[in-house]
This record gives structure tokens, sequence and C-alpha cells, in this order.
């Protein structure tokens, strides 16, 4: 008797979640599809029968390395040329990673370690930077150690966009495609090799898929380390807090900002211990700095330069760049706080980092690059998403064609003139605003969220998902608890 109830009990079937298919669920997509055949038949069971070996992550591996190669091939002509001014502008195939490695000599010097080694990227960029270097010794000295130098971090690169494919995927739940908006990025063609933000959109990821499964402490000290590749990662954690604080959950919102003040500030005190004055140098050079072109008040100096106007001078652009951001912080706050129902995650997250790349000093259009994984969150809408995309790339490209001109002299029919930037600039900022608005929308009225639909309420949301509502804010009433999601209901919503 004992045996057949182990039997039984070994052959019990695991019980499966029906999973979400973007070419049924998605406006665009299922009108894509239809050149292949149309969406995935009514009939199909995705995530309850067994797909074989075509999973739905080993599919989205395989896209991020055909995306990645791509990705290596837009790069073809400075990894034959060099990264030579001005045909890195004129061919757009620029990257920081191996300008870094000639501007920092890298080939001698450890950044933040070695003495006199400067660094203007944060800590964590500056050791990968310094390990790398180090291993690609063995490829002599020049243009050919520099090309080893780009290589080598293109791949660990590839390695940080799979983490992040792979995590999204696994912290969406019954959503793992939203993770082919990342996978198959076209904004991640061009900017994906250019720095080391993938490594901070990994560990951002991670942190995510740890919170999601109620491991606090792990996800903030992950989230710390994003900190140290792109502090945006920072505001992540402040996500997580006012939603813990709405919940009643602070204390777990705790653990995770100790967490993250630990990882972050162990490799900063690590260098100040042995080089003070590099981590100084660092400080006061971002401080100091002047607006980058991409930046409101970059692009407000290079117009005004041009009518005449008064210029912002770096002490107005610091204190404006703390004010803007003061306030976008407290309104998304208020959100948090004061929505009828608790924002997601993902979303708040999204919003947060949002207003920090809009206005930052040193904005970039790699900082693009920030907000793709946690728009995927957000807002996974396919049409809404490609559009950003298309805006974030012209940014990207019309910054190239303008440096082109500017730095090296290039003639009219490979770069562009300041106006013409300018607007680029402008219609990227547009983009990243209505994307926000979107996000706010999903909000303020949940019917709209993708996400929530059938009783979901935050895949992201750990210890915090279907929790009482605790600290709110006008003009947000108290409301029961959510109900659990029904399968069943979900599994008619997405088939239905």
């Amino acid at each position: 008797m004992l045996k057949a109830m182990q039997d039984s009990h070994r052959q019990a079937p695991v019980k499966r979640a029906r999973i979400v298919v973007p070419s049924r669920s998605d406006s665009l997509l299922s009108k894509v599809t239809e050149a292949v055949g149309g969406p995935l038949g009514r009939r199909t069971a995705p995530g309850i029968v067994d797909p074989g070996f075509f999973t739905v992550e080993r599919v989205l591996v395989a896209m991020v390395v055909a995306s990645a190669f791509v990705a290596l091939l837009f790069k073809f002509h400075c990894r034959e040329a060099g990264w030579t001014t001005p045909d890195q502008y004129s061919t757009t195939c620029w990257s920081g990673i191996p300008n870094s490695f000639v501007e920092h000599n890298l080939s001698v010097f450890f950044p933040f370690f070695s003495p006199g080694a400067g660094f203007d990227s944060p800590p964590l960029a500056g050791i990968i930077a310094g390990i790398t270097a180090w291993l690609t010794a063995p490829a002599g000295t020049g243009a050919l150690r520099q090309l080893a130098f780009f290589d080598l971090n293109a791949a660990l690169l590839t390695v940080a966009w799979l983490a992040t494919v792979v995590a999204l995927a696994r912290s969406m739940r019954r959503r793992p495609w939203d993770a082919a908006i990342v996978a198959a990025s076209p904004l991640l063609l061009f900017a994906a090799f250019t720095g080391w933000d993938l490594w901070a959109g990994a560990l951002v990821a991670v942190g995510l898929l740890l919170f999601a499964r109620k491991r606090t402490f792990a996800a903030g000290a992950v989230l710390g380390l994003a900190a140290g590749f792109a502090p945006y990662a920072l505001l992540v954690v402040v996500a997580m807090v006012l939603l813990s604080l709405r919940a009643g959950r602070l204390v777990r919102g705790l653990e995770t900002v100790a967490a993250a003040a630990a990882a972050w500030l162990l490799p900063v005190l690590t260098i100040l211990v042995s080089n003070a004055p590099a981590w100084t140098a660092y400080v006061s050079g971002g401080v100091n700095a002047q607006p980058s072109s991409s930046s409101l008040y970059g692009a407000w100096n290079l117009v005004a330069s041009q009518l005449g106007l008064p210029r912002l001078e770096v002490p107005a652009a610091n204190t404006l760049q703390a004010v803007l951001l003061a306030i976008c912080v407290l309104l998304v706050a208020w959100l948090a706080l004061g929505a009828a129902r608790r924002p997601r995650v993902g979303q708040l997250a999204f919003l947060l980092v949002a207003a920090y790349t809009l206005t930052d000093k040193h904005a970039a259009p790699e900082q693009a690059v920030w907000l793709l994984p946690l728009l995927a969150l957000a807002h996974p809408k396919w049409r809404a998403v490609l559009l950003w995309q298309v805006a974030a790339v012209l940014h990207f490209l019309a910054l190239m064609l303008f440096l082109g001109r500017e730095l090296g002299g290039v003639n009219a029919q490979h770069a562009i003139d300041m106006p013409y930037f300018v607007l680029a600039a402008l219609l990227y900022g547009l983009a990243t605003i209505a994307v926000v608005g979107l996000v706010v929308r999903d909000v303020l009225d949940p019917g709209f969220d993708v996400v929530r639909r059938a009783g979901a309420d935050d895949p992201q949301g750990g210890v915090l998902e279907f929790a009482d509502d605790v600290v709110l804010l006008p003009p947000a009433a108290r409301r029961a608890v959510p109900p659990a999601p029904d399968d069943d209901a979900e599994s008619s919503a997405v088939h239905g």
C-alpha cells in the first residue's frame, strides 16, 4: 500500500500555468504575425503543454545571441579601422569602451586604484574595465589590444544581456514573452556595446526577480551592486520602499535599503582606503562637468549660443537638476501613496528612473538602456515600446552625426547641424514623457494595465503582493485586499 501511494505521488502531474501569448494579446503583434500565418491558434495551450526543446527561455536566449551578433556588426567599421575621430562618429560605430581604454591609459593604470589613475564611470564599471584590460595584456599593445579589450567587454555585455532577459522572463510569471522586448530590441543593436550600462540592467533585473521571490535583503544587495555601475538603481530601491510603506511592510523595505547601502558602499570605501584622491576626482569631475549636449541644460546652451541668450552655467544646471528631480520624486511618491490601487514595483521604478534620465545633467542616449527593461515591466505593449525605441535610436544617431561635425569637421554629407540634433533630442524627451504618461494612466486606471488583467496584482511585488494598504494619501481610500488570482478566469482572459 505504501509503495503504491509513493508511486502515485511520483506520477502525479505537475500543474502548469498558462502563459500569455503576445501574438494574441498585443494588437500590433497580432497584425504583424498575419504575414506568417497569424496569431497562435486558440486551441493551443502554451504553458500547459510541454513545448519540448523550444522553451520560452531558450527562444529568448537565441534572440539575444542573434541580436548581439547584429549589434557587433554595427561596430564592424571601427573594429576594422579603429576608433578614430571623425570616422567613429560619421559611421556611428562609436563606443565609450575602447575610447576609455586609450583616454585612461588602461594598459598601464587600473581605474580608481593605481596612483594618479582616474575614470569617468562609476566604481564597478572602472573595476570591470581594469580587469578586462589586464586580461587583454597578451594581445600586445596599441590597436590590437584596444580591439581585444572591446571584444572581451562585448562578450561579457552579451552575457549581461542574456541575464537581463532571463531574469525578466522569470519575474514576469505568465508573461515571459514580454522579455522579448529586451531580447530583440532595436535600441540595443546600437547601444548595447557603447558602455557598461547593461551590467547595471542585468543586476537590476536580478534584483527585481529576488524581490519578487520575497528575498528582500538579497534584492537590496544586488541593487546596491547595480548602483556601482549606474546610480539609477538606487531609485529602484526607493520605489520598493515607497510601496513597502503603503503596504505596511516598511521593515522589509528597510532591509532592502540596508543591503543596498552596504553593497554600494563596499567598493566606494575600498577606493577611499586605497586611493582617496581618485574618488574625490571622480565626484568633483561629475559635479563640475558641463551639461551634456543631450541634457535639457546642454540643449538650452546650444540654442542660446545661436540666439545670443544667456547660458546655463554649471552651478545653475546643478541646482536646476536637483530641484527638478526632487519635484519628480515627490510627485511619484504621491502617486505611490495616493493612487486608488497600489502601483506595481515595475511601474514605480520606471517612473522614477525616467524622471532621473529626463532631468540628469549628464543625460546621454545610452541611458535609454536603463529604461528599456523597466519599460518592459511597466508597460509591455509593443507599439508604444517600439515607437519609443525608434526615438531613442534617432537620438543616438543624431548625436553621432552632430559630434562628427563638431569634433571632426565632417562634411555635410556625413553630419548634421545643431538644430537637427536638438530636435532629435527633443523628440526622444517627448517620447519618454509620452510613455511616462501611459504608465501613469495604467496606475490611475488599472483597467488599462495588461499585467493586471484577470486578477493579477504585481508579479514583482513579492511580500507586497495582495497586501492591505496601510499608509495612504488623498485621494486614495482604504480598500480590501484584492482577491487572489483565479486560474480559470485568467486562462479565459488569455484565450478569450
